[in-house]
């Protein structure tokens, strides 16, 4: 899952230097559950990405092999294009 992520990252910053966590997701919604936000925040903590822990903000999180759907809070995490 990883793989596919980091592909979407980049993808998404072909066109700019950063890109929020909130921004992704308007392009690439969640749909693997907290598996895949444990991912996203794997991959933030790696540089040249960075997690804000003073900004917080709601996503919405789906499992779709689960039928299941749920809203967590989080720090606002930026994924950044390598220089």
């Amino acid at each position: 899952m990883q793989q596919k992520l980091l592909a979407q990252i980049a993808t998404a910053l072909e066109s700019r230097s950063e890109i929020s966590l909130l921004e992704l997701l308007e392009i690439y919604p969640i749909d693997g559950g907290m598996e895949e936000v444990v991912e996203y925040l794997e991959i933030a903590h790696q540089p040249p990405h960075r997690i804000d822990d003073d900004v917080k903000g709601s996503i919405e999180v789906s499992n779709v092999s689960q039928g299941s759907q749920m809203k967590t809070t989080m720090p606002r995490i930026v994924f950044c294009r390598q220089a």
